[in-house]
């Protein structure tokens, strides 16, 4: 087996130029084994794993053995992943807000408290990993236009991980919708999380972040 070269769906959060006034910086990946550890990017004080435990036990982080990785579940245990009615993923991803409010206070806690450069992942960087880069990027004045542009990014670059996944799927259609990947379903996201609770800061409140945590973010 070739070992990859390059950590796959590996961007800075919100697209390049967003955090350049920042003093840290984010970045949002892919999770696959056997990536060098000098493929990351150099300077990183936290990994934020957001798998579930039974995905961190099948493929380990290539940085999991560094003094700065959690592994912390967005996914609560306890219940299903979203509800059987949210079909597209742009519902299933709201559902998540409330359904899974526990564990994306954890991760955006845990970001937070990083002292500098750090990672947030999941195992295509796409979906878990997704909704949290844009409640970080909303929260540091992204406009939906760059968040959406962020969130449909992670298509191209799964283009030969999507093509793996259709050519072993035994339903189709699932996995269709499972590969979406434009800017609308992140932006309507965005929109909602306005809409109900007035803004992303309000949001992060309501989940039981405090006020110097989201300051921290």
């Amino acid at each position: 087996m070739t070992t990859p070269s390059r950590v796959l769906n590996l961007r800075e959060v919100g697209g390049a130029g967003l955090q350049d006034h920042r003093a840290r910086t984010a970045y949002r990946a892919a999770t696959e084994p056997g990536v060098p550890a000098s493929a990351y990017p150099s300077g990183l004080v936290a990994v934020v794993d957001l798998r579930r435990e039974d995905e961190v036990r099948a493929v380990a982080h290539p940085l999991a053995g560094s003094d700065g990785y959690r592994n912390v579940p967005l996914f609560d245990p306890w219940t299903v992943e979203s509800a059987a009615q949210a079909v597209q993923l742009e519902d299933q991803y709201v559902d998540w807000l409330d359904r899974h409010a526990h564990g994306i206070a954890a991760a955006l806690g845990a970001i937070g408290s990083a002292d500098g450069d750090v990672l947030v992942c999941c195992s295509a960087g796409k979906d878990r990993t997704g909704v949290v880069s844009a409640l970080l990027a909303r929260l540091w004045g992204a406009s939906l236009e760059r968040i959406g542009t962020d969130y449909a990014a992670s298509g191209a670059a799964l283009v030969d991980r999507f093509a793996a996944e259709r050519a072993v799927s035994t339903d189709p259609e699932a996995t269709a919708v499972a590969q979406r990947c434009v800017p609308e379903t992140m932006t309507t996201v965005i929109r909602h999380v306005e809409h109900r609770w007035g803004s992303v800061a309000a949001y992060l409140r309501e989940i039981g972040l405090s006020d110097a945590q989201v300051a921290a973010l």
